[in-house]
């Protein structure tokens, strides 16, 4: 056994974090210094007595300068968040050989892990409340802990062989016991084949599993104020006996809007754009379990001068994944309750069941949605690479061109047959998805004695709006239209020394424009009116630094 290696290993982590914000309003001192008298003296003051005797100053918010500053002390609410993390790690594991095969030594590694987890998220009371004009978010505490076992191995099958200078068989297996979610079960079993020094094939069929964090599991329901939702009930009248008809008559406040109103369910432009709601974890999730094939080819023509140095891979790709922890879209799940009358959504939605002041019967008055096992989602397509390094005049050069081409993406929000499953390939969706049909990535560098110059283009394929936002607007698919983007950034290297390295650098350096996406529509990022997360929504900057290794 003196080829084996042994390992064991313990480890603590905690991280705490306090936040603190300011510019923040304490709406109800707002209010009672708004609610302001004139006083014995003249002078004004705040109408409730107990409000006085708590520091209550009047607040007068026409014209500059007209706020006091103990009237502005008196109305700010500082804001603050404590978080921590704390994760215990234990776990041993042992890699040798076994023993000698005609092809050489089969590889074994094994082990045997322990993991606990631990987070919470405070924020301020007021915050907690929704009194500071925000939103409402209220504290998140959550923990598990699991167990694991796994074992990998590499069996060499042949080698030196016509056509078969190398053939490997790869398989892993990992076994988990949570205490969220219970057990789970990875594997993955692969073959690599080199045809001759210059051409490899490889393939892989695996299982993975994902138990649920402690964000999804446990956050709790945090208030939310969407925009865009169209009422599926808007325009149903009485006569009508559809499902959908049916479906919404069945709440009171629409049989009550609709006595109001001659018969047809109607709502105002402020019923439509006061919906509230709540975005909320769910302790009963399960684990998501995927199954992917992949299949490949590694070209490295090394034989062939004007290509030495050159790699090219293509990779076929196919995932599924059954139970995926999503967040359920608040439109679809409107679609779901009303046009085909599916109780989890329905739990999802509450009408106001009667009118009040200026607010119709019946409208929506709040949107739930939270994270839940969905009927899954998948994707296809093809990664394709070509790499080279090599001299190029008096410098190095090296070069990397990643290309995906996405054949499907689709997502299913309920278990059922496929013709439920919604493609979201060429779209952005309302769940913040960017997944255009095409997407590469170029860098390039090129190195002269103590100086480098990097380059690295991205480009973002063109997409449509969500086809099920679209549909819900009746407006035909692919209709409104999202043109491609290319990012260009450049960074200029100098080494001072060997171990300290100046640099310059230019991102988005001809000043691509982000398209608009405002808010209300599927890819809006909260402030940056675009996809802030594929598009850039700052435009061309500047940065330089200072790089030192010890």
């Amino acid at each position: 056994m003196r080829d084996w290696n042994y390992e064991a290993f313990v480890s603590y982590g905690r991280t705490k974090e306090a936040q603190n914000s300011t510019g923040q309003v304490n709406v109800p001192n707002l209010r009672q210094a708004l609610d302001a008298v004139p006083g014995s003296a003249g002078a004004a003051v705040c109408r409730d007595a107990n409000a006085v005797a708590e520091g209550c100053v009047p607040i007068n918010i026409f014209g500059p300068g007209t706020i006091m500053p103990e009237a502005l002390k008196y109305v700010t609410a500082p804001g603050s968040l404590l978080t921590s993390v704390t994760q215990k790690l234990a776990g041993a594991s042992v890699n040798g050989e076994l023993w000698q095969l005609p092809a050489g030594k089969v590889g074994l590694a094994a082990g045997v892990e322990w993991r606990s987890e631990e987070s919470s998220a405070v924020p301020d009371p007021l915050t907690q409340a929704g009194l500071n004009a925000g939103n409402a978010t209220p504290p998140t505490y959550g923990k598990f802990q699991v167990r694991e076992v796994f074992a990998e191995t590499r069996v060499p099958l042949l080698k030196d062989r016509p056509y078969a200078r190398e053939l490997s068989l790869l398989a892993t297996f990992r076994h988990g016991d949570y205490s969220t979610v219970g057990s789970t079960n990875s594997w993955n079993v692969g073959g690599e084949w080199s045809v001759t020094p210059d051409i490899k094939l490889r393939a892989t069929r695996a299982q993975s599993t994902r138990a649920p964090n402690i964000n999804e599991l446990y956050q709790s329901p945090t208030q939310d104020f969407p925009t865009g939702l169209v009422d599926p009930c808007e325009g149903v009248t009485a006569g009508m006996t559809s499902p959908l008809a049916v479906n919404c008559m069945a709440a009171p406040g629409v049989q009550a809007n609709m006595a109001a109103n001659g018969g047809v369910f109607s709502l105002q432009q402020q019923d439509r754009q006061g919906i509230s709601g709540y975005n909320a974890g769910n302790p009963d999730l399960k684990a998501e379990k995927g199954r992917s094939t992949t299949i490949g080819l590694v070209l490295t023509p090394r034989s062939i001068a004007p290509l030495s140095g050159a790699t090219f891979t293509v990779d076929y790709f196919r995932i599924s994944i059954a139970d995926a922890i999503v967040a359920t879209e608040r439109q679809y799940a409107l679609d779901q309750c009303y046009n085909a009358g599916n109780p989890l959504f329905c739990s999802f939605i509450k009408r106001r069941p009667a009118a009040v002041g200026n607010l119709s019967a019946g409208l929506i008055e709040y949107s739930d949605t939270a994270v839940t096992n969905s009927g899954g989602l998948g994707t296809e397509g093809v990664d394709l690479t070509a790499a080279w390094a090599g001299r190029a005049g008096p410098g190095r050069l090296s070069a990397r061109l990643a290309y995906t081409h996405l054949r499907k993406l689709w997502t299913q929000a309920t278990p059922g047959p496929e013709d439920q499953r919604n493609n979201d390939v060429g779209e952005v969706t309302s769940s913040q998805v960017n997944a255009p049909r095409n997407k590469a990535v170029l860098n390039a560098a090129y190195k002269w004695r103590d100086f480098g110059l990097n380059w690295t283009a991205t480009y973002n394929g063109p997409v449509a709006l969500d086809d099920q936002f679209l549909k819900s607007l009746e407006i035909a698919p692919g209709a409104v239209k999202i043109g491609s983007r290319t990012y260009n950034d450049f960074q200029l290297t100098y080494d001072l020394r060997r171990s300290v390295q100046f640099y310059l650098g230019l991102d988005n350096a001809f000043n691509a424009k982000p398209p608009p996406i405002i808010s209300g529509l599927p890819g809006n990022t909260t402030g940056a009116e675009t996809d802030a997360s594929t598009y850039d929504p700052i435009g061309r900057r500047y940065y330089l630094g200072l790089r030192v290794t010890l």
